[in-house]
């Protein structure tokens, strides 16, 4: 027998899809618009295929999707054969010192079609000598310099562990109290309430490497009332975080982490803070590691299986820049530094004389072996001697070779070349500037895959100054050209839909913003318009300098910030407040 009593509901149902969606019906001839956009296939953001309208916008917002023909615009642009799409939204971002040094138009973002970005990000906000706090103040600087793109500010870790315990090596190297704690978590409520999203670390940074996992958790723990969340470059990318080497394991500061250990830390916050998370930038580093993204993948299925969501951010890059010191640093400084970094110089040390500290320690057969192991454990986590490219050396007829092809050459051990290379090289550790291809493809297309990843460039703006810096990445002007040539028209590793709302819907949705990452009336006009012809990226890891093609028009909050895919000069980016009022997540537990 029919259950009757569902009949008004069926009738209701039926009403709402029979009735014409909004701003999806023809309009008056004599509407008029300030932007109309004609004939585009348009990708919502939701995932979803493409479908055929015009988009009208007026000010700062979509306020037609559909048909409008006989519609007048003070500028209108023709889409016939390409697509529209919402403005793209980058994760994690370094471009406020560019902002704040005046080059707020950001071209190598817009021409990528990127409208939005993350920044304070890895735990820090760049762009001044001193921190930039409170956040109230650097929205202020921020909309003073003025900038293309909207901003969603984060609070840094490592500013609020500086500003209470100091930056000295005795003040950061050890756990945080339970006093400077309490004001960690104080700072922390501060900038949510000043509009922050979510809280920022990165743990294998000082001087957040020194942080307990409990003071991450229970600074995560305070976003939670907010609706913010948690993003994290995580303790260690490998075997051992990128400051440590197994040589030097003896001093307290130098536990031992590993990947999974480092994923592990992550999705305990987002299991007993109750709040969402996000691994920045996630790409396993060297031989080693690759395939880890099926393991880690696994736990990530069961924790949204559980209610809590877990997100990532990449780039799909196989090659990443960062210092690369093949010759460990304890092998060049003057003396020891009782828990020296691999990574960078803290704690502070003196080389004095780098090369002679060197030979030194080689003629000590014993320390000889010890810098070797290390050495040959560095060339492996940073890709394999086939993977190490050449960027910069005094010798540039070296430049675009491989570690392996030079020691070939040489006719000798790729220890032996790495040595050479210091010897011969730049007065720096290391000597050579190498471009590490060490990111494993298979984890990349994995990771690319879920439906819960998202894009980061992890880069920073254009200035003329940077030309001569052959260690920018080419995914500084290429991101979401070479996600769309390569890895959906050539490699067929993820549909366009798919690739569109990684960049738009699903972003907006973990930023909580409700008014951007889709093409719908109500949406601030965050919009793009790209060519599947010509869009492609020419930047390599030899020449990044290289504007991405096919962006023919760009516009934020109804602006344009690329036309004819030329960059304008304009800057209607908005510094965003978070739009998330209350907690982020509820579950059962």
């Amino acid at each position: 027998m029919a259950n009757w009593r569902k009949v008004p509901l069926i009738l209701a149902t039926l009403a709402v899809f029979l009735r014409p969606f909004p701003g999806l019906q023809g309009q008056e001839s004599g509407e008029r618009y300030d932007v109309l956009i004609q004939n585009g296939r348009v990708f919502d953001g939701s995932g979803n295929p493409y479908f055929f309208a015009d988009v009208g916008i007026r000010g700062d917002e979509i306020v037609a999707v559909g048909d409008l023909a006989g519609a007048t615009a003070a500028r209108v642009v023709d889409a016939e054969g390409q697509y529209v799409t919402p403005g793209f939204i980058a994760l994690h971002e370094h471009i406020e010192p560019d902002i704040l040094d005046g080059y707020g138009t950001v071209p190598n973002y817009t021409t990528q079609g990127f409208t939005t970005a993350v920044i304070n990000t890895d735990g820090y906000n760049f762009g001044a000598n001193e921190p930039l706090w409170p956040l109230e103040r650097e929205r202020e600087l921020l909309e003073e310099a003025g900038t293309a793109l909207n901003l969603a500010l984060l609070v840094p870790h490592g500013i609020l562990r500086n500003m209470v315990m100091g930056t000295a090596p005795e003040d950061v190297m050890r756990y945080a109290t339970d006093a400077e704690l309490e004001e960690m978590k104080a700072l922390v409520r501060e900038g949510m309430e000043a509009g922050a999203f979510g809280l920022s670390t990165g743990l294998e940074y000082n001087p957040m490497r020194y942080s307990s996992e409990e003071e991450v958790l229970e600074l995560s723990k305070e976003v939670a009332p907010y609706g913010g969340h948690f993003q994290a470059h995580m303790r260690s990318q490998g075997r051992y975080p990128k400051w440590q080497l197994p040589s030097h394991m003896d001093h307290p500061t130098q536990r031992h982490v590993s990947w999974m250990d480092a994923i592990m830390e992550i999705l305990t916050i987002g299991r007993e803070a109750n709040i969402p998370v996000m691994i920045d930038h996630i790409h396993p580093k060297g031989p080693r590691e690759w395939g880890m993204s099926s393991v880690t993948t696994q736990l990530v299925d069961q924790m949204w299986e559980d209610g809590h969501p877990v997100y990532l951010n990449m780039h799909s890059y196989e090659g990443y820049s960062a210092t690369v010191t093949l010759i460990p640093r304890w092998a060049l400084i003057e003396g020891e530094v009782p828990g020296q970094s691999m990574a960078d110089d803290f704690p502070p040390v003196e080389y004095g004389d780098m090369l002679a500290n060197l030979e030194a320690r080689l003629a000590d057969p014993r320390i000889r072996d010890m810098i070797r192991r290390d050495s040959e454990y560095e060339m492996i986590r940073q890709g394999g001697a086939d993977n190490l490219l050449i960027t910069d050396y005094p010798d540039k007829t070296l430049v675009g070779k491989t570690l392996a092809e030079l020691a070939e050459e040489r006719d000798e051990t790729t220890f032996e070349t790495a040595v050479w290379l210091q010897r011969n090289g730049f007065d720096r550790p290391g000597g050579v500037l190498w471009m590490a291809q060490a990111v494993g493809t298979q984890d990349i297309v994995e990771w690319m895959q879920q439906d819960y990843t998202a894009v980061t460039l992890d880069r920073g703006g254009d200035r003329p100054e940077i030309r001569s810096d052959r260690a920018v990445h080419p995914g500084q002007y290429g991101t979401s050209g070479r996600l769309i040539r390569e890895h959906v028209m050539e490699r067929g590793t993820i549909t366009l839909p798919h690739a569109i709302r990684s960049m738009t819907g699903l972003s907006a949705q973990i930023l909580g913003l409700s008014d951007r990452g889709h093409i719908r009336v109500g949406m601030k006009a965050d919009v793009v318009v790209f060519d599947p012809k010509t869009i492609k990226t020419e930047a390599t890891y030899l020449n990044p300098f290289v504007f991405q093609e096919g962006m023919t028009h760009v516009v934020v909050n109804g602006e344009f910030v690329v036309d004819g895919g030329v960059p304008t000069a304009a800057l209607p980016g908005e510094v965003l407040r978070r739009q998330k009022k209350g907690p982020a997540t509820t579950t059962d537990e």
